[in-house]
């Protein structure tokens, strides 16, 4: 699916989100205020909020964006001469359903007979209110499009764009024979230089948000130890070539990859 539609489809169902926060305020509680007993009323009330952000949540998270949505390749980058790896929105759109979900609560729904609708009243400052209600709404908006992390594989190493910057790795600095294949479930890579032992108070390394990665976790380790442990490929990151040459030495391997994906075609970026 392409990134605009889940961008799209991650818009629509906070929307959704946020009209159930309306609806359970608007007609949800009134009859949960005159439920006995009172705390019969009170859970019923708050399983109703909690439904209306966590179907949107789950329909995204588990239709729109699955995490084997995520291809087995790269993008090849001609002109800069790299293999990249972009970020992959299923957490920013997981951020704005949850954002629209809490916007649709600072509305509040006058049922006194001085006034009806929508409004910001019952804070100090109408003002105020108002101010933060279009805040959130504008994060919750601009959310799906944000880009939060980025890795690429260059000639000379592996640089990772996230939100503390740009880090540069130089291939040489990494340890051999890693990093290892992730866990199918909750996958971690870990990136440990060559004076990396284990035992206490030894560097972690640089682990890589492979959440936040338009790229399979074990495609990903898989092309790191094929550039850790054969130099000579180096030199041909970046080119459409050496993307064949890599999938074709990933699959000849039975733990090269362990990849299942639909997607392995490399992808060109002008």
């Amino acid at each position: 699916m392409p990134f605009s539609l889940v961008r799209g489809a991650a818009l629509a169902l906070g929307i959704a989100a946020f009209l159930s926060r309306l609806a359970v305020t608007r007609w949800v509680e009134p009859v949960t205020d005159r439920i006995e007993p009172p705390e019969l009323g009170l859970l019923i009330h708050v399983l109703a909020l909690v439904a209306s952000v966590v179907v949107p949540l789950v329909v995204f998270a588990r239709t729109v964006a699955p995490p084997q949505l995520r291809p087995a390749t790269f993008t090849v980058d001609a002109t800069a001469r790299r293999f990249v790896a972009g970020a992959f929105p299923r957490s920013q759109g997981v951020l704005a359903i949850a954002m629209l979900w809490f916007a649709g609560g600072l509305v509040v729904l006058d049922r006194w007979p001085d006034r009806e609708g929508p409004g910001f009243h019952d804070w100090p400052s109408e003002t105020y209110h108002a101010m933060l209600f279009a805040v959130v709404l504008g994060m919750a908006v601009a959310m799906p499009f944000l880009r939060q992390a980025s890795i690429a594989l260059e000639p000379g190493g592996i640089a990772l764009r996230g939100v503390r910057g740009r880090t540069t790795i130089a291939w040489e600095e990494l340890a051999p024979d890693g990093p290892p294949a992730p866990a199918p479930v909750s996958p971690r890579i870990i990136l440990h230089r060559r004076d990396w032992h284990p035992g206490p108070g030894s560097p972690r390394g640089t682990e890589l948000p492979v959440g936040l990665l338009n790229v399979q976790p074990d495609f990903l380790a898989a092309a790191i130890r094929e550039y850790v442990a054969h130099p000579r490929f180096r030199a041909g990151i970046g080119t459409a070539t050496e993307l064949d040459r890599l999938h074709a030495s990933l699959a000849a391997r039975p733990s090269g990859g362990g990849v299942e994906t639909g997607d392995t075609g490399p992808r060109k970026r002008s």
